[in-house]
Formats: C-alpha cells, structure tokens, sequence
C-alpha cells in the first residue's frame, strides 16, 4: 500500500519519493487533532497473520486487545497493548487478507462497496494506537468507550476527505454524506457474544453520528479548532457534551 509522490529539490530537479497508506493517514490524523505521538515509522509496529500467532502462542503477560473481538465488519483486526516495564508495547494487526483487499483497491483510487469496510477497519485501529499513545506520553487516561467513540469520529472524517478528493470537489455531495452515513451507522448490525462489548459499539457509533451531524453545521473554518477541543475534552465530558446536543435533522 505505497503512494508514489515528487519532491522538487532545491536544484530544480524531482525526486521520486514513496509514502505508504498508513503513513497518510497518521499524518491526516495527527494534523487534525494536533497528536503529538512521536510515532516514526509506522509500519514498524504493523504485523500480520504470522505475527499475530506468534504473540497469541507465546503465552507471554497479560494484553489488551482492543476491536479484536468480532467488529462490525468482517475483519478481525486488532490493537494489542501490553505493559513493558514502566512502558507500553504496542502493535497492530491486520489481517492479511485485509492488506491484500486494499492493495487490489487502493482507496486513494476508488472507494466504494469492494473497500470500504477494509478501509474503515484500517483506520479505526490506527486511530486506537495513535490514541493510546498519546495519552500514555501525557500520563491521560483513555476509556474503551472514548477509543471507540474517538476512532467512530476519525473514520468518518477520513471517509469525508478521501471521497471529497476523488470527486474533485471542495465539500461532499449529499448522496456521498448519506452513503457514507449509511455505511458507519447502518449498513451492519454489531455483533459480539459479550453484551457489554456491543453496547459500547452501539453506544460509540450513536454518539459519533450525533456529533458529526452537529459538525457538518459548524462552518469550515472553525472546524479544526472544534474537533481539536473536542479531543482535549475528558472521556466524561466528550459524552456530556454530545449528548447536549441536539439530534441532527
């Protein structure tokens, strides 16, 4: 999943240079909400299905894994995070078969019923890392339901931008903003043996919907500073505020 991009030097001449789909995003996503993560190099922390046994039949400590349950898509992925001394060991996983579906659709091409899903699980879990490691370096606490509530908000700024950019327009048509609402809130029922696990997912994606229907009224400009106070606010008051909230129309 690389983008080839040019460099103009100083000499005049171009110089081919590659940035891969998650580096694009963790770029997007830190610029918007002013992330100061400190994350180099992305990929590094990127494993697959081999990598993904290997952790699992280790049986080293105790971790975290968040989304790895079964989301409501039909990719398994997952952040997995464990205590390493006084710090945190983090990956991602992507199940290969996701990486390969993007690769034959690669949503800076085309964004559509064959990858959105993909697509959108790609982001989610990016978004949960960046998230966790954010906090961690500010010493901030960080609750389940606001990661998914956070990466709910995330996905549907991203499927905003990519298809606004496909279509070569400055905002997005109504028929894309119902398309892309239909395919975050609507398009599947969540499923998860643990009731508590599909509330929250519920609960997240009622939460996220309300609060980009309020965001689509707020005017272009003063939209940056808006979803980066928003960020800043603590998991309580994120909810609170939502749902003070009236519903959008």
């Amino acid at each position: 999943m690389v983008e080839s991009s040019s460099t103009c030097r100083r000499d005049g001449s171009v110089a081919r240079t590659e940035i891969s789909l998650l580096e694009m995003l963790q770029g997007v996503i830190e610029r918007t909400y002013d992330l100061q993560t400190g994350v180099r190099d992305i990929g590094r922390y990127v494993i697959g299905d081999e990598g993904y046994r290997r952790i699992y039949g280790a049986g080293r400590d105790a971790r975290l894994s968040v989304g790895a349950g079964a989301p409501p898509y039909g990719w398994r992925a997952s952040t997995l995070v464990r205590q390493s001394g006084e710090g945190l060991a983090l990956s991602i996983y992507y199940p290969d078969e996701l990486i390969a579906c993007l690769e034959r659709h690669h949503p800076t091409r085309r964004l559509d019923e064959e990858n959105v899903e993909a697509f959108s699980v790609l982001v989610e879990e990016l978004d949960h890392f960046l998230m966790i490691v954010e906090r961690f370096r500010c010493r901030a606490s960080c609750s389940l339901l606001e990661l998914e509530l956070h990466a709910n908000i995330t996905k549907h700024l991203m499927l905003n931008l990519f298809v606004t950019r496909m279509r070569g327009a400055g905002r997005l048509d109504p028929d894309d903003a119902a398309w892309i609402d239909w395919q975050l809130y609507h398009r599947r029922e969540f499923s998860d043996p643990d009731r508590e696990v599909r509330e929250r997912y519920r609960h997240a994606g009622r939460l996220a919907a309300r609060y980009m229907g309020w965001l689509a009224g707020v005017p272009p400009v003063r939209r940056p500073s808006e979803l980066r106070r928003f960020h800043r606010l603590a998991p309580q008051r994120k909810v609170a505020w939502i749902q003070s909230l009236a519903p959008a129309a």
